[in-house]
């Protein structure tokens, strides 16, 4: 299972890099667009009516469209902070090259601990949206600090605020050179940041 969770974490440091993401909340879009991976919503589109009902009740899904992957997401769903995590977890399937020939629907937040490719995208959703080192240097503990700057529900927050206590805890943030370039590629944003 490490192995999921290091690939997954890894991957969220090279795509902020690539990206040139450097603030908070993340723009999911601009990794989207970096990726050639095109968003709908549910309200937009004809093709949810060809969906079985559990599909189109989940909060989105990426599928492969005339030979691109495409990302659905249920605008119907009116957390926007809770759609923000669906798009980085969809996301997340796309940039790691999960198998999507058939529509896996997310409908959940906890990280699954038997499907591989639902635990890897919840890692790397919630190392995107919330990346560790950032709020690190922010001197961010608790899920109410996490909430405001990256735009992420009470519930993503929670979950990332308990793995971050365990980082403080170990003292495990920087080790890596690509988390290293991640904290600096943030270093204007965190010197501007306001409490």
């Amino acid at each position: 299972m490490y192995e999921h969770y290091k690939n997954a974490r890894n991957k969220s440091w090279e795509v902020l890099i690539a990206c040139g993401i450097n603030s908070l909340p993340v723009d999911l879009w601009k990794i989207a667009k970096h990726f050639d991976l095109r968003i709908h919503p549910y309200s937009k589109t004809n093709l949810i009516g060809l969906l079985k009902e559990d599909v189109s009740q989940g909060d989105g899904f990426i599928v492969y469209l005339d030979g691109k992957k495409e990302i659905f997401i249920n605008d119907k769903i009116h957390c926007r902070n809770r759609r923000r995590f669906t798009v980085a977890h969809e996301l997340g399937h796309g940039i790691l090259n999960h198998d999507i020939s058939q529509i896996h629907y997310r409908n959940s937040e906890i990280d699954s601990q038997t499907d591989m490719q639902e635990l890897e995208a919840n890692i790397f959703a919630r190392d995107i949206l919330m990346p560790a080192t950032v709020l690190a240097a922010l001197d961010i503990h608790t899920p109410e600090e996490i909430m405001e700057p990256c735009n992420v529900s009470r519930q993503s927050a929670a979950i990332r605020a308990q793995r971050l206590h365990e980082l403080y805890r170990r003292n495990k943030f920087n080790l890596h050179p690509a988390e290293r370039k991640v904290r600096e590629q943030f270093d204007d944003f965190i010197r501007n940041y306001q409490k």
